[in-house]
């Protein structure tokens, strides 16, 4: 079967389950990703398509490098499916959009300032929005839709892409590879008796912190609350291009796939206080690490982590709450062990990789064969 994988070249969530996606397939298909290397212009991705002449294609989050009019004119030559991984579908990349209930029209967009919200000339997130709701109802209704968590699901279910073959297919992780490493502290230079609290994130704009994934509420509850109360504590901070300065708080970087088993392995707790997102890899990668997680019950989020099971969810990203979070893990160490060979449990039995492939190639495999 010729498979065509197209992703925008963004190095995200999206782009990672298009890899492993391609990995797990190009041994037993004939599989052309793109972009794999250096990333063509925009205008040559179709013809280079058409070229290949695939039986099935798989669009994931392409809109922010094509045009969204992408979606309608490869599915109505390809038996398509598509892969948002956000809610630019139906609205926008911004914080205020992910948990947003207007996405209807986007008219009363709380993004748009007071003096222009309700101008039809001035309200570009609306037109954004008409032009999006009119490719999707050119779009053949044979379409496959698919949302990695069961609550965006429902977020597509309650817009015009009801009309599409709606489907939940979760991501997976390679459980061979993120794995708990017992002597993580020795390799990686840590004390022995230091309690780490890892938080990993990409940064979306050059020169400022990812709001929307919550690392200025946890340096605060860390500054204010933790610090004092832990003296043995360090808040490691991954992918941000922006640290807060604090002698205990620790800029890591960017961590290599590779590494980052050692880092979870090596980590009291995973702390995510986002305020909005999907179904998340470095929680399932943490949870596969045996590293219990603190992360706002937002998004797909609760779908991955069992309250007081593999982790702690809470309500929102106040200070205190993630700072109570915290304390709870750091307390009581023998629950802490507990809660992660729970995750691990979670994983291996909902979210391994095999199991990722196998209902992909399924779902590729029932497409090619159904007459369009």
């Amino acid at each position: 079967m010729k498979i065509a994988i197209i992703n925008e070249p963004w190095n995200g969530g999206a782009t990672r389950c298009v890899r492993d996606l391609y990995s797990g397939l190009k041994d037993k298909h004939e599989v052309w990703l793109c972009p794999n290397g250096v990333a063509p212009r925009s205008r040559e991705v179709l013809p280079l398509l058409h070229a290949f002449q695939p039986d099935v294609v798989h669009l994931h989050a392409f809109y922010g490098w094509l045009g969204y009019q992408t979606l309608g004119a490869v599915a109505r030559r390809y038996a398509t499916a598509f892969t948002p991984h956000d809610p630019r579908p139906i609205g926008q990349i911004e914080t205020a959009c992910w948990q947003c209930t207007r996405n209807t029209t986007c008219f009363r967009c709380p993004l748009i300032p007071p003096a222009i919200k309700y101008s039809l000339v001035k309200h570009r997130y609306f037109w954004q929005r008409l032009k999006k709701q009119f490719v999707h109802r050119r779009t053949p209704a044979s379409l496959e839709v698919i949302g990695v968590s069961q609550w965006f699901v429902e977020r597509m279910r309650q817009q015009e892409m009801r009309r599409f073959r709606l489907r939940h297919l979760p991501n997976g992780v390679d459980t061979n590879a993120f794995r708990r490493v017992d002597d993580a502290r020795q390799r990686l230079g840590l004390d022995s008796d230091s309690d780490l609290i890892l938080f990993l994130s990409t940064p979306a704009v050059r020169w400022r912190v990812n709001e929307r994934k919550g690392l200025l509420p946890l340096a605060e509850a860390f500054i204010d609350q933790i610090a004092a109360r832990f003296p043995r504590a360090v808040l490691g901070v991954a992918g941000e291009l922006l640290v807060p300065n604090h002698p205990r708080i620790r800029g890591l970087g960017y961590i290599a796939k590779e590494d980052l088993p050692l880092w979870y392995s090596a980590a009291a707790a995973y702390v995510l206080p986002s305020l909005g997102d999907n179904l998340p890899y470095t929680v399932l990668e943490a949870m596969a690490c045996e590293c219990p997680v603190i992360a706002t019950a937002v998004g797909g989020i609760p779908e991955q982590v069992d309250d007081g099971r593999t982790g702690i969810l809470i309500p929102d990203n106040s200070p205190s709450g993630i700072a109570a979070a915290v304390a709870d893990i750091l307390q009581d160490k023998e629950r802490a062990r507990a809660m992660g060979k729970a995750g691990r449990a979670k994983v291996l039995e909902t979210y391994s990789m095999e199991r990722f492939l196998q209902q992909h190639e399924a779902l590729y495999e029932s497409m090619f064969r159904s007459p369009r």
